[in-house]
């Protein structure tokens, strides 16, 4: 089975890397019973295929092309999902069968198989595990911030009422929370195996500063772990959030363009989307610029690239050939580089039927070029 890299996962925060591990330990713990549960849904659901499959073909209701063209339904045309042809047995050296009348006569020589069922519970299981560390570890990054005195944590699960029902404490320098966190799941099988999860957290008790809080919200817990008053915790949060390029007007109500799904942000002017009658969370023009400038760079490209070409250096490119791309020095590096132009044909002086060959370039912008 996989594993999470979590060292990956808040990189810069080791108190969330111990406890992404320990969460990820904690689902392994009673995961067994989560696998069996799939392992079962899955393996039975193939076995019931591989049965409809083996007697429709016997019996000739199955005809017909195995994979019809687009737009038309052909029933088990997975069939290798969940059986395997013994070619060698039937001594038959060509495997792809294009109609059902092909395959008929070798169902003698198609058995079960649970390869690809097994697979899939097991795909099926990390992908539960997984869900369940992102889900729950996202959610405690943004109680306890940018604390990394992680003391000690302790995760523990039972089986009660049908789920795995879990009790979750952290302890903190000065500081100890306890939270309520279950998983609960169904695994249906009709029409297909579905499973459904629901990772539950919810905060039970605290205690920070020698003072204990009964049911504190996700936002109470994060103002009181942070250390500072309310009022200053909002401002630290507008602060952080107007460092790495968030626009204010994120998630605040869009007024006269609440009935539109997109418009220009009022704030930074970023053409974003609007969802329940309130501007997306989205970065600033400039945020997103420098952003790319810092990828390229990072990359060993000129933070010019795909950028538009000034106007002052527009004007010093005099006539160019009409059918070929023009070429300046980049105003960051300093290269000859060549441009994605939009030119006007200059049609003075050609002669009546004649082509033009020249033209005045009106804007440009920089190719992607490496820094030399």
């Amino acid at each position: 089975m996989g594993k999470l890299d979590v060292a990956k996962l808040y990189k810069d925060n080791a108190a969330l890397k111990r406890i992404a591990t320990m969460l990820e330990d904690a689902f392994n713990s009673v995961g067994e019973r989560i696998r069996a549960d799939l392992l079962k849904a899955y393996r039975e659901n193939a076995m019931d295929s591989y049965a409809d499959f083996i007697g429709k073909l016997d019996s000739g209701a199955l005809s017909g092309e195995i994979y019809p063209r687009l737009g038309k339904f052909s029933e088990h045309k997975n069939w290798q999902d969940y059986a395997t042809f013994n070619a060698k047995a039937a001594k038959q050296e060509y495997r792809h069968f294009r109609t059902w009348e092909e395959l008929r006569p070798f169902v003698n020589f198609i058995s079960a198989s649970l390869k690809k069922a097994d697979a899939r519970a097991n795909e099926s299981y990390e992908g539960a595990r997984d869900s369940f560390v992102y889900k729950n570890l996202g959610k405690l990054s943004k109680v306890i911030g940018k604390r990394q005195d992680l003391k000690n944590a302790v995760i523990k699960f039972d089986w009660q009422g049908g789920y795995f029902k879990g009790n979750l404490q952290v302890y903190l320098e000065g500081a100890y929370f306890r939270g309520d966190i279950d998983i609960k799941y169904v695994v249906r099988t009709i029409p297909n195996v579905t499973p459904y999860y629901q990772y539950p957290l919810v905060f039970v008790e605290a205690e920070v500063g020698g003072k204990h809080y009964q049911r504190p919200s996700e936002e109470e817990l994060r103002v009181l772990l942070s250390g500072v008053s309310s009022k200053k915790y909002e401002e630290q949060k507008v602060a952080e959030a107007a460092a790495e390029g968030w626009c204010p007007m994120s998630g605040k109500d869009a007024g006269k363009s609440a009935t539109k799904r997109y418009d220009h942000c009022p704030g930074c002017g970023a053409w974003t989307s609007i969802q329940h009658y309130k501007f997306r969370k989205h970065k600033t023009p400039a945020a997103e610029k420098a952003a790319t400038a810092s990828k390229l760079t990072e990359s060993g490209y000129c933070p010019k690239s795909r950028e538009k070409v000034s106007a002052a250096t527009i004007a010093t490119i005099g006539p160019v050939s009409g059918y070929g791309d023009p070429k300046v020095a980049c105003e960051h590096c300093g290269q000859l580089t060549r441009l994605d132009a939009q030119k006007d044909w200059i049609f003075e002086g050609v002669p009546q039927g004649g082509h033009a060959t020249k033209a005045i370039v009106k804007s440009a912008r920089y190719y992607k070029h490496k820094l030399k």
